[in-house]
Parts: C-alpha cells; structure tokens; sequence
C-alpha cells in the first residue's frame, strides 16, 4: 500500500483495460492543488497494459497504490476493495477514463469542511473522445432543484433522489458516513452505483454542493453504460434494493414523490437507450406488466412528475396505453411523417432558389458582379 502519511482523501479507481486513458487520469490527479490524498487503483484482472502504467507512474509518487484482482467484471466489487484499504477522512470514487481539474479536489474538500457536510456534490462536463470536444451537460447536478441555503438534510429534501444522478464520481464522501451506517456498492456489471450513492444521499445529515465542472467524463462508446442491452435489468435490481432499504428504515414515506420520479426517469432513460429490437421488447413488456405496478407507478400523475422528466411523461403514457408492437408500429409511422416534412421543406427551399436564379434581379446582380470578376482575374495575370 501507499507510503504512510497523512492522507485526508481517499480516492478510490476501479480500472480494467484503459491503457488509452488511465495515465491522463492519474496525471490530472496528480497535478492537484491538494497535495495530502492517496489514489486507489483496483485492477479488475486487466489484459492490456493498465498494469504497467500505473506501476511507472506509480514509482513517481508514492501516494498511488495498486491492488491487482482476477477478474470478474464488477466495478463495484472493486470500489468495495478499495473502501477497505481507504485511509482517508473523505472518498471520492471516480472513473480511470474520466479526467479531472486541477483544483477538484481543494475546492471540493474545502466546501465539504466549511459545511461540515457528511457529501458535497460537483458538476461534471462530457468530453468526446472522437472531435476531442467538450460539451457542458444539466443532468449531473440539478442546479434548478439545489436550495438556497447549504447545507440541507437528505430525508427532508423534496429532490433528494433527483437532485443529482446516481454516479459517485460527482461527490466527496465522508468516509463515516460510508462506515457508520456499512453503504457498500452492489455486485453488478451496471448500477452498482445506484443504491449506494442514492441510500448515502438520504441518510446524509448535511449535504452542500459547489456548483463548478470539476470531471471530464469522458465519451469513448467503450463504457459499460455504452452496453446496457447485455445487463438490461441491473437498474432494476438496485432501485428494489433500494426502496427495500427506505422501508426498513422507515425513509421510504418521507421521499416516495422524489423516490418515484428516480424510478420513473430512470426506468424510461434505459428503455430509450437500448440498441436491441429484442431487449427493448422485452424491457418494455415488463415494466407495462410489472414495474410500474411494484413501484405503484400506473397511475402516475403529471403534477407528480418533476420537471427534469417531464418530456418522458408522453413515453410513459404510451407504454400504458399501448402493446409493444403498437408502440414501435406508432414510432415507425412518426419518423416516416418527419421525413416527408423535411423532404417537403427541402423541396420548397429547392424551388425557392431556383425562383430567385431566375428572377430579373438576380440576373442583373450577376451581370454587374461580372465585370469586377474580369478586373481580378487580369490583374492576377
């Protein structure tokens, strides 16, 4: 393990086969203001060369560490690796293909402190690996539903599960917080984040926010959120799990509106987001028959509905009402009405332009543009 010192933030990095991008990734962290924090790297069984640059970089700075794992494709089972190893009085659990600015760490463990906040959320931008772009984005953190005044209780909060996204590398974490009440990520290809982010929101007493684009979250086509039709009900499994806590716990009534527009969202976000005829029939079947109705969604209102959800309400009234092969039947017929309109459109412009070509002040511009034509080209020669 890492080199004793006093290490206040743990900062904890599942990695399987990112050769292409974990240096960039240590390197950002290493380029950090804050300098007094050690970085995790668990390894899930990698084949590439993951291994070998984080042992170069490694033998920079004492303040990575690197634990090797067979693999079993489970990013949350590594987070959980490195959560026992975690020296540090806050965590933070990012991604091996995400980047990070240089202040991240210092604003955010600053803010944290000032608070004396158990989680201080952060806002995250998306970088394209392809045009090397970057685009700012609103569903990372809500800004629309943070209250005024910082910091606020979890199971008080009307936005507690919408407030921000079920990713962990948005947030710092008080480590006893995490410890106290034994928050652990799932075992699952996908999700893993869900239950654990979302029960340690609820239970937090004190959770600011600094409203600052700290993570490059980086947009490969290579994350497992890219492959979600192989694992298409592991959202599923950690909202149940979820909502199992809330009750035993006797949370579940003081955030059920919020707790509904979590599923609702989320449940329509993975349906959209499949690339299988298949699995889309599928998923879509099953939250028709049964989803809905395991979490008392059928006669979901539109005045419950938040407004970050609001334009997936007409998808949920669909699916009530429709059978899948009506619906991909409707969805079929409404992309062919598109694409006659735009055609009509094209057609309009089309002749539009050539009624202007033709139009005896369009000739007549041409003709007085003709004569500086001719000057250019003999004073060239």
């Amino acid at each position: 393990m890492c080199k004793d010192q006093n290490t206040v933030v743990s900062v904890i990095i599942p990695t399987f086969n990112v050769e292409k991008y974990v240096e960039q990734c240590l390197r950002s962290l290493l380029e950090q203001t804050f300098r007094e924090f050690e970085v995790i790297c668990v390894d899930d069984g990698s084949s590439d060369g993951t291994i070998e640059i984080i042992k170069r970089i490694q033998a920079e700075d004492d303040r990575i560490c690197l634990i090797e794992k067979e693999h079993c494709g489970r990013a949350g089972v590594m987070r959980n690796i490195g959560l026992e190893e975690a020296r540090g009085e806050y965590c933070l659990f990012l991604d091996a293909d995400d980047f990070f600015e240089k202040e991240m760490i210092d604003r955010v463990l600053t803010k944290i402190r000032e608070d004396q906040a158990d989680i201080c959320l952060f806002d995250a931008r998306l970088y394209n690996e392809k045009t090397k772009k970057y685009k700012d984005i609103d569903y990372i953190l809500q800004k629309d539903y943070l209250p005024e005044i910082l910091p606020f209780e979890g199971r008080t909060f009307p936005y507690i599960f919408n407030v921000t996204s079920g990713c962990p590398w948005s947030k710092m974490f008080k480590k006893s917080l995490i410890d106290t009440e034994n928050i652990r990520f799932m075992d699952l290809p996908r999700s893993n984040d869900v239950y654990f982010v979302f029960l340690a929101m609820v239970l937090a007493k004190r959770i600011t926010a600094v409203r600052q684009v700290f993570v490059n979250y980086r947009q490969s086509g290579e994350s497992l959120q890219a492959n979600n039709a192989r694992s298409p009900w592991n959202w599923y499994e950690a909202l149940k799990k979820l909502k199992n806590d809330l009750v035993r716990r006797d949370l579940y009534e003081k955030t059920e509106i919020s707790f509904k527009n979590l599923v609702f969202g989320v449940s329509i976000y993975n349906l959209c987001s499949l690339k299988s005829a298949h699995v889309f029939s599928e998923v879509y079947e099953k939250l028709q028959k049964e989803v809905f109705a395991e979490f008392e969604l059928e006669d979901f209102r539109k005045e419950q509905c938040y407004s970050y959800n609001e334009k997936k309400y007409e998808i949920y009234c669909d699916i009530c009402r429709y059978d899948v092969k009506e619906y991909m039947f409707r969805e079929i017929m409404g992309l062919k009405e598109e694409k006659s309109y735009w055609l009509k459109r094209a057609k309009k412009a089309e002749q539009e332009l050539k009624g202007i070509k033709e139009s005896t002040t369009f000739k007549t511009g041409q003709c007085l543009l003709a004569v500086p034509r001719k000057l250019k080209k003999i004073i060239k020669h």
